[in-house]
């Protein structure tokens, strides 16, 4: 009797538990619908536009941004605790008593006051010298270090060193795509909103290169902070070649770790070309194109030398742009013997004069950290994740699969319909 009891228990146990997963399968598939619903219009095929309030989006980078230097900036701190404790000490009711003379009533001999001068002095020497052994308070510490390091900064910039007020570190590791240019630009908004002149930018740089016109975006990104007339210093700890040292030639200075590649100041284009296949197999490829360079070189049709010519000479074209950008922000350089494609390592590449300073970016920041009158602030983007039942069910819905599975479907058709592209490699 207990057993049957037991299973019909366990029974129902079940239908509960698939009850409450069909249910939330439910719940997740019509939020998601009902957020895609919210999306786009009733009508799928009337256009729409949608508005977004970049205003808003600055405000709210330059407050963080304020907020954040101020709240790094010694002398603010130092001047905040300072007024902290002068307001403690007024408000406080533990306060010293004075001590109170005695009247005397007789007058006192020649010789006693005497001895009474002589040992008040005593008591004095001994207090003063107690007063100079005692510890002091951590604010008096913290300023005492703060009007050293003051001090020494001021030596350094009467040798001519650049002290900055403040150091703003970036961080961007680039692919071949060079996809990471939306959130490169939003960081560098958001350090415009505070950095000024007198202060240094220090981009950590790793890429290999890509894309031609991603990788001139990304330099010009760059050149934004440098047209402000603040202080670019770029860091390379592994890669910075082609289309990375196009982004680094625009710093007023690169630092590079003892083995990191550096150079590669060229361009290519590769791709394979199935023709001969297609005519083995009796498949016909059909081009049609208005102008007689709308197309040169083909993946599928065949290739004549005078489209081969023509697509060299683009190559040239843009090889020749990119030693320009190169020499105008490092005329040092010999192009003849930095623009040949080649990669170096940083030893090398400093003889050659691509590097200035070889260091590891974490030892460079180190050093400049002591020489830099505020601190050094990180700035990254950081994508909010998406929290709570609403996030959960739809991360669990159908409706999220059915999505992946679209955009993998979408990406095929861009793959198989995109020309080839030159990249600085």
């Amino acid at each position: 009797m207990a057993l049957q009891y037991l299973l019909e228990l366990a029974l129902f146990a079940g239908k509960c538990a698939l009850f409450v997963v069909a249910a939330g399968l439910l719940c997740s598939l019509v939020f998601a619908l009902a957020r895609r619903d919210g999306r786009r219009p009733k009508e799928q095929n009337q256009p729409y536009l949608v508005i977004k309030d970049l205003t808003q989006e600055l405000k709210r980078q330059r407050r963080v941004m304020r907020r954040a230097v101020e709240k790094a900036d010694p002398d603010l701190q130092l001047k905040k605790e300072a007024e902290e404790q002068a307001s403690k000490g007024l408000f406080s009711c533990f306060k010293r008593r004075k001590s109170k003379a005695k009247p005397q009533s007789e007058p006192e001999s020649a010789a006693a006051s005497a001895a009474a001068d002589a040992a008040a002095d005593k008591a004095e020497s001994a207090e003063g010298k107690a007063q100079e052994r005692r510890p002091k308070t951590k604010l008096e510490r913290r300023q005492q270090k703060r009007e050293a390091k003051v001090r020494k900064l001021q030596e350094l910039e009467a040798q001519g060193v650049f002290c900055p007020r403040h150091i703003f570190v970036l961080s961007f590791n680039g692919s071949p795509s060079g996809a990471e240019v939306k959130r490169l630009r939003r960081e560098i908004d958001a350090v415009l909103t505070a950095a000024k002149e007198g202060d240094e930018v220090v981009v950590k740089l790793t890429s290999p290169g890509g894309m031609v016109n991603s990788y001139g975006l990304l330099s010009s990104q760059l050149l934004r902070i440098r047209e402000r007339g603040i202080y670019l210093t770029v860091c390379v700890d592994s890669v910075a070649a082609s289309g990375g040292y196009l982004m680094a030639c625009t710093a007023n200075k690169i630092v590079a770790a003892p083995f990191a590649y550096i150079g590669s100041i060229g361009v290519v284009a590769e791709f394979p070309n199935f023709n001969r296949l297609l005519n083995a197999h009796q498949v016909d490829y059909e081009q049609v194109t208005a102008g007689k360079y709308k197309r040169t070189l083909t993946m599928l049709g065949e290739n004549t030398p005078e489209a081969r010519e023509k697509f060299r000479q683009e190559l040239e074209a843009i090889h020749k742009r990119f030693i320009e950008q190169v020499l105008t922000y490092r005329p040092q350089l010999d192009p003849e013997k930095v623009a040949t494609g080649e990669a170096w390592l940083a030893l090398d590449a400093k003889d050659l004069g691509l590097v200035d300073e070889i260091a590891p970016s974490e030892e460079y920041l180190r050093q400049r950290a002591e020489q830099c009158w505020g601190s050094v602030l990180a700035v990254r983007l950081v994508k909010p994740k998406r929290r709570g039942l609403k996030a959960l069910l739809s991360r669990m819905s159908l409706a999220q699969v059915l999505n992946f599975k679209q955009e993998a479907e979408a990406l095929a058709v861009r793959l198989k319909d995109s020309s080839p592209y030159e990249q600085i490699r």
